[in-house]
């Protein structure tokens, strides 16, 4: 019976994975923790904190600044300040602080 459950169900959650929104490209979770954004990019809290260096989607939206970072909307919700602007450029509504403000004239 366990096996026929599995075999319609997909077995445990550490074994599944998740189809994205772009095609059919399946990912692997690395934690059960973390879930698949609408981008494809995995988020949670269980991301590693560099994600963003292997991230080649569109600028994630920025919520907030907590220098040195932006909080964003995917990967583990943090980018450093100045690696964002160096590779999207200021975010709209952003650039008042002085970090940003040095970085952006770099």
């Amino acid at each position: 019976m366990k096996r026929l459950l599995a075999y319609f169900f997909g077995g445990s959650k550490e074994n599944k994975t998740i189809e994205g929104d772009r095609g059919n490209r399946n990912k692997k979770l690395s934690s059960k923790n973390n879930w698949i954004g609408p981008d494809g990019t995995e988020s949670g809290p269980d991301v590693s904190e560099d994600w963003y260096l292997t991230y080649d989607g569109p600028a994630p939206i920025v919520e907030e600044v907590y220098e040195p970072n932006y909080a964003v909307d995917r990967g583990s919700g943090a980018i450093p300040i100045a690696f964002y602007i160096n590779k999207w450029g200021v975010p709209d509504g952003f650039g008042d602080t002085e970090l940003e403000k040095s970085h952006s004239s770099e």
